[in-house]
């Protein structure tokens, strides 16, 4: 049963963690204003065009 609780304290440990992050990452962090939510397809796309047109 030992066992068992020490196993179930570590999962515990480690959501708390991964939650803290999330929470720490959707309040606390800037994100990019622009209206596709700031992914970098678009640059990438502008970096191939640049390419092409060398």
């Amino acid at each position: 049963m030992d066992i068992q609780l020490f196993i179930v304290i570590i999962i515990g440990i480690a959501v708390g963690i991964i939650l803290a992050r999330v929470v720490y990452r959707f309040f606390f962090t800037e994100r990019d204003p622009s209206h596709c939510g700031g992914c970098t397809g678009c640059d990438i796309q502008k970096e191939q065009a640049r390419h092409l047109n060398r």
